[in-house]
């Protein structure tokens, strides 16, 4: 019978002949298994990988990432029911975001292509137009939307817009303008003066209230001060009337009290946070919908798009 003190031993010495085995049979393969992170992308014979940025045709410093050849709205398919789904974007950031109010630039710029090879771009005077008659739908539409004013509309939206030849509507904060991360008027003006060389007018702003409170939150009287005097400012600014109002938070949707303010201050429209699609023979000037574009990939975006269409 072995003592204690040889059972010790003999644990010991099987332990450590076990251990001896791992460094000299396990240990080089584990160590050759490299994280994803350190592993190269496969090189297919002797070819370069597929051209993936294009510069900008206008000679901007901002690399494109959607090929020109593909930017085509000749071929916007044709609707026998029209639907207009108009879509609501705030910041446009480089590079990976948590933020449900920021997309990335890529997936941003894709989303545009998508939209402009399967819609009619309109904006808020063309919703009026159709609604009242004077224009035709044929094809389903989109009216591009982007709130708060942010500075990012002027420093990526803009030169990618006037490239594309894309319209979009600006909902402004007056009480925003020049701070820190906002738009100053000077660009405001820059970007409403701005015609294609058709002489086409792209880029139209409306009034996202003068503080960006909640409308649906305030008394009558505070409601038709926020849209009069926010209209007022944007109009001494700009060319033209401001025919749109967008409500923050999309509070006051539908409220008898918010769209009785509207009309007051002289808005055609409102535009809501309401997700959907208005038939072109059924438009609600003062609830018109619009889905937040949330940084999802450019996949999903498309499923929303043709989801909420019926498509």
């Amino acid at each position: 019978m072995k003592n204690t003190v040889e059972r010790i031993m003999d644990k010991r010495m099987t332990f450590l002949v076990i251990g001896l085995l791992w460094c000299i049979m396990i240990a080089p393969a584990a160590a050759s298994v490299a994280v994803p992170e350190e592993i190269s992308a496969p090189l297919t014979g002797l070819q370069a990988p597929p051209v993936r940025y294009w510069k900008s045709a206008s000679g901007g410093t901002l690399p494109r990432t959607v090929d020109p050849n593909t930017l085509s709205s000749a071929d916007v398919p044709r609707r026998n029911d029209p639907k207009i789904v108009p879509v609501m974007y705030h910041n446009i950031v480089f590079g990976r975001t948590g933020n449900v109010y920021n997309r990335d630039i890529y997936n941003f710029e894709h989303d545009m292509a998508f939209l402009k090879r399967n819609y009619a771009i309109i904006d808020f005077q063309d919703l009026v137009d159709i609604r009242e008659g004077r224009k035709m739908l044929e094809t389903d539409g989109t009216i591009i939307t982007f709130d708060d004013g942010d500075l990012s509309v002027y420093a990526i939206v803009y030169p990618l817009l006037k490239e594309l030849d894309m319209k979009a509507t600006f909902f402004i904060v007056p009480n925003f303008i020049g701070e820190v991360g906002y738009m100053s008027w000077d660009q405001v003006r820059e970007m409403d003066q701005y015609r294609n060389p058709e002489g086409r007018k792209l880029f139209s702003f409306g009034s996202h209230s003068l503080t960006h409170r909640a409308l649906g939150e305030l008394p009558s009287a505070t409601i038709l001060f926020e849209m009069t005097e926010s209209k007022r400012i944007l109009e001494s600014q700009i060319d033209g009337s401001v025919i749109t109002i967008a409500l923050p938070f999309g509070s006051g949707a539908g409220m008898q009290s918010v769209i009785d303010a509207a009309r007051e201050a002289g808005y055609l429209t409102i535009r809501t946070s309401v997700p959907g699609a208005i038939s072109a023979t059924g438009i609600d000037l003062m609830s018109v919908k619009a889905f937040n574009v949330d940084n999802y990939s450019n996949d999903v975006f498309v499923q929303h798009m043709l989801r909420l269409a019926g498509r």
